[in-house]
């Protein structure tokens, strides 16, 4: 950003995009990383914010606005969604710390936990929850979970729920940041 004494060009906005600019195809082939991952999910600019329509005047309602005044507002990123299995979901769930973490007992976390669970399962990913773990465990768990083949799975999902602050997760043993 240019500093308070200089001036530079606006960045545009989608109002002044052109169509080049904007990217308007509807199929892109993924982007592979340098260690052979990809990236199937990219920017839709084709899709705009909304106009916004006229406010009250003297207490009157505004006219009932044309479809041609509203722009359809929708995610910005789309996944492809069609592989053979929706996706894996892991739900750690901490509520008992050990007493030298200073940190109490999570009441209500297995209620949360059992909710996301039903929860994703009706969203069709593959559900398993781990229920307190150490701060090595949650690391060995995910570990093991990054390791896998998710080639045929369209997402994956990890929840944790635990104490925690900004930048660190507790696990029932101690924190990790």
């Amino acid at each position: 950003l240019p500093s308070s004494g200089q001036r530079g060009a606006a960045p545009p906005t989608l109002e002044t995009m052109n169509d080049s600019e904007m990217d308007l195809e509807p199929d892109h082939p993924p982007m592979e990383g340098g260690d052979g991952d990809t990236v199937d999910a990219r920017p839709d600019r084709r899709l705009r914010l909304p106009i916004l329509h006229k406010k009250k005047k003297n207490g009157q309602e505004p006219e009932s606005p044309s479809d041609s005044q509203f722009r359809k507002v929708e995610q910005v990123y789309r996944y492809k969604m069609n592989y053979p299995k929706l996706g894996k979901c892991i739900i750690i769930n901490n509520k008992n710390f050990h007493q030298r973490t200073g940190m109490g007992t999570r009441i209500g976390t297995d209620k949360d936990a059992c909710d996301l669970q039903l929860c994703f399962k009706d969203l069709g990913f593959e559900v398993c929850i781990k229920n307190d773990q150490t701060c090595e465990n949650m690391e060995k768990q995910l570990q093991k979970v990054a390791n896998e083949d998710h080639s045929d799975y369209s997402c994956f999902a990890c929840i944790l729920l635990s104490h925690g602050e900004e930048g660190l997760i507790y696990g029932i043993d101690r924190s990790e940041e």
